[in-house]
């Protein structure tokens, strides 16, 4: 978990923030250290190991349900790396060739196979119903023994689609016809009634790896970023995730700032990293809170699915009312977090007309981090609001949703350019990275050139065609735009 999302992806999402510099290989969150860059595609390969014979032997074992789920999971992965990369060789993977050369190929194409494995998945599990009782039943005790996640055949079945639905939204600037198309087609074939989730403390007896990381180790701390929208916001349920400072904190003369259980206060992207020692005060800043170590862990939330749909609705009037389905993805996020829609906590963040701009971000160690918040929208959507502000509020509100799903946090902000992130306070890229625009995905792996050199080159080729040329950074760099990451069209 560490290296496949919080050393780096947890950190350009604006959820949580590096404490230390790991022995001098992240001096700041802005550096790349190559080997830590394998971490999502290592993650890939587990569950590209475990699907690939399921699907491969499910139709002669007369358990296709079984294949079209392990599709399912592999076609989730697979979005999640390509997400985070860019091209990668999805065609050899899926055929399991281990030797190189292994050829990358685009990510639109890679969508284009997405959509098709998990229609097809999702027909198999549609059809299930008309099988034989006998089959059913197999199929059912099957997943009553080994399904962790999803529970039924109907619950898969719509996972697929709402996986369809949130590739829809992400190609909405770059191939608008072809989204609204998808989009359409995977709210008729219906989504989730509730979250996708691994229940870490029920299945394995382990607490959640953010909390590990965070409380064990101390490695990990709230985002300046969430921290300043989620007090600009007065979300009620922040304190239920994370700690007030843990201790004391000194700045740089040594001299005491912040007194022990002051406040919840986050790291900023980009300051300079010392070693995890006595002397290193970000340790002391917040962490995640016990609670939040038996929280399940989210794969696909209940209300992720409503603000996709609010967007569906903003963009093409389609999938029902914006303003009901932002309710619905409010309200499940706060469902979430145990407050129910009539509590009064409901009814007063909903009500926000704006934000509170009064609230800026502070760093009682380094005042220079110091910096002016950026988020000035609430919560409530109003008829007057343009269509860029109401898209503001909906992203805004299913990014707090999504924590801590970092990937898709990171990949919604770096798509429509909400919520609005402090830039990195020191740029150590080398011009790898636009300051102002953040990082825009993880870099190929030293061990991926090692091993795959020429197959490398062609991924960079594809980069370089899909969008790079258009924003000044080009290359396997972590500033290069995805082909769906096309801000110059603006969201609408």
């Amino acid at each position: 978990y560490q290296v496949q999302f919080n050393i780096h992806i947890d950190n350009y999402s604006g959820y949580m923030a590096g404490t230390q510099n790991f022995s001098g290989n992240l001096p700041s969150t802005y550096r790349y250290f190559a080997q830590y860059c394998d971490g999502p595609k290592a993650s890939f390969f587990n569950v590209a190991q475990a699907a690939l014979p399921v699907m491969r032997s499910a139709a002669d074992l007369n358990l296709r349900e079984i294949g079209a789920m392990c599709n399912i999971m592999y076609c989730f992965s697979a979005l999640e790396l390509s997400d985070v990369y860019g091209p990668f060789p999805w065609t050899d993977y899926k055929n399991d060739v281990q030797e190189p050369p292994v050829t990358y190929e685009p990510m639109d194409q890679i969508y284009d196979s997405l959509f098709v494995n998990l229609k097809d998945a999702g027909k198999i599990l549609k059809e299930f119903t008309s099988t034989s009782e006998e089959h059913q039943d197999t199929i059912n005790q099957i997943l009553a023994q080994y399904d962790k996640i999803c529970g039924d055949v109907k619950t898969w079945e719509q996972f697929s689609n709402s996986i369809r639905l949130r590739m829809a939204m992400r190609m909405s600037n770059v191939n608008p016809d072809r989204a609204k198309t998808e989009a359409q087609s995977a709210i008729d074939d219906g989504l989730i009634e509730k979250s996708i989730e691994y229940n870490t403390m029920v299945n394995n007896g382990t607490n959640h790896p953010l909390a590990f990381i965070s409380i064990l180790w101390n490695d990990t701390r709230i985002n300046a970023s969430l921290e300043n929208i989620m007090k600009r916001l007065k979300v009620p349920f922040m304190d239920k995730i994370f700690e007030k400072n843990s201790d004391a904190i000194r700045d740089e003369n040594g001299e005491t700032t912040w007194q022990a259980q002051q406040d919840i206060v986050g790291v900023r992207t980009g300051i300079q990293l010392t070693p995890r020692d006595d002397n290193n005060q970000y340790t002391k800043f917040s962490g995640v809170t016990s609670a939040f170590a038996n929280f399940p862990l989210a794969i696909f939330k209940l209300s992720e699915r409503y603000f996709l749909q609010a967007e569906a609705a903003l963009r093409w009037n389609i999938g029902g009312s914006v303003n009901t389905n932002y309710l619905r993805g409010v309200a499940a996020m706060f469902d979430d977090y145990d407050i129910a829609q009539t509590e009064p906590d409901f009814q007063t963040y909903w009500n926000q007309e704006s934000a509170d701009t009064s609230i800026d971000y502070v760093d009682p160690h380094n005042s220079r981090n110091n910096t002016k918040g950026l988020v000035t929208v609430g919560v409530k959507i109003n008829n007057s609001d343009d269509n860029k502000v109401k898209l503001e509020k909906i992203i805004t509100q299913k990014w707090l949703a999504l924590f801590p799903l970092s990937t898709e946090g990171w990949a919604e902000q770096r798509r429509t350019g909400y919520p609005r992130f402090f830039p990195a306070f020191v740029n150590e890229s080398n011009g790898a990275v636009n300051t102002e625009e953040g990082v825009r995905r993880v870099i190929y792996s030293s061990q991926a050139y090692d091993a795959n050199a020429k197959g490398v080159e062609g991924g960079i080729k594809l980069l370089d065609q899909e969008n790079s040329s258009k924003f000044g950074i080009s290359g396997d760099k972590g500033g290069t735009h995805l082909w769906w990451d096309n801000a110059d069209k603006g969201n609408f």
